[in-house]
């Protein structure tokens, strides 16, 4: 395992009955591979999914996550899974969606785009374009169950069997420490709107000494992206990003992708002191 996932699993410990803990979790996965937005959804039977933590880009991405909650999630390959018994584990989202899944009549009354560009034939409004995503199921016991989803742009390659297995051996941890936050967390979570903090964190880690290209380059090392990676995200090439690099970890007075991470977590925890 990473130096940096020995880094966030301590963090996790550390706070395993705090409102920080989803967010936590996101990022450590960060640490394991590359990915671009994450969203935590609790499902109970055929009751409206809960959702804990997202890392979405905008009001018309947050849009698209209530529109989810509300309606789509019925279409959901994750979900549909879930009512028929699935159990912890890593799943590609494109093989959970069984051809022909749905067809264009029952389609009609959800808010979604029916495309064959997206991996599951269509896109709720409003929900990121054009990514695949890699989702962890997590058993809560009575009937519950998460769902972490890992999204990245599809151009990128989408996510291998690789991935799959650099997440496996984390899969224990991380349902022992979703389950016993979930034990405190379920009533305020079920009755409170989201959490935007770790937003927050994202846009404004740096303060004033990052440049605003340098806050990109660091929310996506951060959220695992790799040289080459973070090079397309931006348009940009490796060598320039390694320019990049260079001056935010001289501003941020630091030397490597662990000091980096270890900064953000103190930036985090400020920000649910507050």
């Amino acid at each position: 395992m990473p130096v940096a996932w020995a880094a966030s699993s301590a963090e996790i410990v550390d706070h395993l009955d705090e409102p920080i803990l989803p967010s936590l979790l996101a990022v450590a996965l960060g640490t394991l591979i590359e990915y671009e937005y994450s969203a935590i959804f609790i499902y109970r039977g055929k009751a409206n999914p809960i959702h804990i933590h997202d890392t979405f880009p905008n009001p018309e991405a947050r849009a698209g996550l209530i529109n989810y909650v509300k309606n789509t999630y019925v279409l959901n390959p994750f979900y549909c899974a879930y009512l028929r018994g699935l159990t912890t584990g890593v799943y590609r989202m494109r093989d959970l969606a069984p051809d022909g899944f749905f067809d264009d009549e029952s389609l009609q009354q959800y808010k979604i785009s029916c495309t064959s560009s997206e991996e599951i034939g269509f896109l709720t409004d409003g929900w990121p374009a054009g990514r695949e995503e890699l989702c962890v199921a997590l058993e809560l016991g009575h009937g519950e169950c998460a769902e972490i989803t890992l999204s990245r742009k599809a151009e990128l390659g989408g996510f291998s069997d690789q991935d799959t297995a650099r997440l496996s051996p984390a899969i224990p941890f991380l349902a022992a420490a979703l389950r016993r936050y979930w034990r405190q967390a379920r009533f305020t979570h079920m009755t409170s709107t989201p959490d935007t903090r770790i937003d927050d964190a994202f846009q404004t880690f740096g303060g004033n000494r990052l440049s605003p290209r340098e806050r990109e380059l660091a929310q996506l090392l951060l959220r695992g992206h790799s040289t080459v990676s973070v090079g397309l995200q931006l348009g940009i090439s490796p060598t320039t990003v390694k320019t990049h690099r260079k001056n935010l970890y001289a501003k941020l007075g630091i030397a490597t992708q662990f000091e980096l991470f270890a900064s953000f977590i103190d930036s985090l925890r400020d920000k649910y002191r507050a």
